[in-house]
């Protein structure tokens, strides 16, 4: 759970035990949460409407409006805070109640209070995560317009440098892993250009063959070789006053490095078949998702060539370095995936922290996959862990042993889901086996607990 920050955590009291509405409201506040008491549902009604509080504290049995009245209205109102109800006449059926309501939990008097500052801190836990699911849905109307989704600091030091390079009119070298958005940061720098309303042409080297690298380039003239019909323009060509991205550099084999090599140094070429020099105007884009600076050392790709692209580098960080932009990338392939569907899609917290604790080795392109794999295997407009196509493996776990030595305890590091496996073991082992109790106390429904036993190896 993150670190609870609780001088920014607002609480509601709705008590009409006035001795106890003072004492909560006294030991809250002192604790560090901003606190707001009422002494009857009406007004603690009133008070919810009126402001956004992370949590409310509310009794049940109050005179006039009660309690589970109260929440009714409540969460017709608004679902953003968590709700706590007390009380001291509790019965199985009115907790019920109140949690088929949208109640976050349920507590009977006496009440301790360090029990309660705890139940509040999940509870506000909980909200945070809420609240960042509200906003992220809200801020993606605003990436519409945009080509590059992201808030972490990895990929704003990335489009600094695309504003950067952009203004300049030479070339640029974007590196980075499969699927990390390489084209579309060349994209970027593209339209941070005085380029911007020119061609912008894109080019995999990686399909080139020595017979058609050549033709695709620099086009080639009628009967330059059999079957050229007709003479053709070259990408060259099409790209002229504007910016050609070549993808896969690393790719293109080494008699048409040379002559690309000749293209960056004079602006010229030749057609296939052609008989003079044609000049072009165009800023040239790379792309590689090999490190080059290797490829030279093996004699795959130039060296000459390699330094005259690496002038301006673009490094593009892997989605595993760009936790924060998990998130907005996933609700971008929501939406993009539902265009037409009114439904209001969810994506729960345990998907949530399914999707930033896996590493992503396909980077944006396997999360963007991923999604739409999950918008048509849900049966309901709800984003769930058990619809991702990623598990950890079904092995036995031994947890580490600490190894201590003179006062020091070296710590062996486990990986997220062996915790939580040897976690869910423990707590199966003390309800001895209920599920509905482990999936209970685990925060989980039923249908999570059992797919995480299955995943786990645990199922009996």
């Amino acid at each position: 759970m993150s670190k609870i920050v609780r001088n920014d955590t607002k609480v509601l009291i709705v008590e009409d035990d006035k001795s106890l509405r003072e004492l909560l409201q006294m030991e809250l506040t002192r604790s560090g949460y901003k606190v707001t008491a009422t002494a009857s549902g009406e007004e603690g009604l009133a008070a919810y409407c009126e402001e956004i509080f992370n949590v409310v504290l509310q009794d049940i049995r109050m005179p006039g409006m009660d309690g589970v009245e109260a929440l009714k209205l409540m969460r017709a109102e608004s679902n953003i805070p968590e709700v706590i109800m007390f009380t001291g006449h509790g019965t199985i059926e009115t907790a019920v109640e109140c949690i088929k309501h949208g109640a976050y939990d349920y507590l009977t008097k006496p009440i301790k209070l360090d029990e309660l500052e705890l139940l509040i801190d999940k509870a506000c836990e909980k909200n945070r995560l809420r609240l960042e699911n509200i906003n992220l849905k809200k801020e993606i109307k605003r990436f519409d317009n945009h080509r590059i989704i992201g808030k972490s600091q990895a990929i704003q030091k990335v489009l600094d440098t695309v504003q950067r390079w952009g203004v300049t009119d030479e070339h640029v070298l974007i590196t980075g892993e499969s699927g990390t958005g390489k084209e579309l940061i060349a994209r970027a720098v593209h339209d941070a250009s005085n380029r911007a309303s020119k061609p912008f042409v894109t080019v995999n080297c990686g399909r080139f063959d020595a017979n058609t690298a050549e033709s695709e380039l620099f086009g080639h003239m009628q009967g330059a070789y059999t079957g050229a019909n007709k003479g053709r323009a070259g990408l060259f060509e099409l790209a002229d006053t504007g910016t050609l991205f070549m993808d896969e550099v690393s790719e293109m084999p080494l008699d048409v490095q040379v002559k690309l090599l000749r293209i960056l140094e004079t602006s010229t070429f030749r057609r296939m078949g052609g008989n003079h020099d044609i000049r072009v105007n165009v800023r040239f884009v790379f792309a590689s998702n090999k490190i080059l600076a290797d490829c030279v050392n093996r004699g795959e790709f130039r060296e000459d060539l390699y330094h005259r692209i690496n002038l301006l580098p673009i490094p593009v960080p892997p989605l595993r370095q760009r936790i924060d932009d998990i998130l907005p990338l996933a609700w971008f392939f929501i939406r993009q995936c539902n265009e037409n569907d009114s439904q209001n899609w969810e994506i729960t917290d345990e998907a949530m922290a399914s999707l930033c604790t896996y590493q992503w080795p396909g980077n944006v392109r396997e999360l963007r996959n991923t999604i739409r794999r999950a918008c048509i295997l849900a049966n309901e407009p709800i984003i769930t862990p058990d619809l991702f196509p990623f598990s950890p493996p079904k092995a036995s776990y031994t947890p580490s042993m600490s190894v201590a030595s003179t006062e020091v305890t070296t710590f062996t590091p486990a990986p997220l889901w062996a915790v939580e496996r040897e976690h869910i073991e423990k707590v199966l082992k003390m309800v001895e086996q209920n599920k509905s109790r482990a999936a209970k106390l685990l925060e989980i429904d039923r249908k999570t607990l059992y797919t995480k036993l299955e995943r786990y190896g645990l199922e009996n």
